[in-house]
């Protein structure tokens, strides 16, 4: 399957997608994630996917106390 457009989703706490955008091309996409560097609004972590045309989504968890994990 293919989609037409790339999206960031952001949830905080394991609760529904909080945030969400749209992107028209990649390099716009993968700079808005990487923007990304704290927990943000959440109590314990946030969740950030980055979903790509192919479907392929790349995720960051980050953690109140500072951890970052990703995959």
């Amino acid at each position: 399957m293919k989609y037409s457009n790339y999206s960031i989703t952001v949830a905080y706490d394991g609760k529904p997608v909080h945030w969400q955008q749209w992107y028209e091309n990649a390099l716009d996409a993968v700079n808005s994630f990487n923007k990304f560097v704290d927990h943000g609004f959440a109590d314990e972590f946030a969740t950030v996917n980055l979903i790509e045309a192919s479907g392929k989504m790349h995720t960051r968890h980050f953690y109140r106390n500072g951890k970052v994990s990703g995959k």
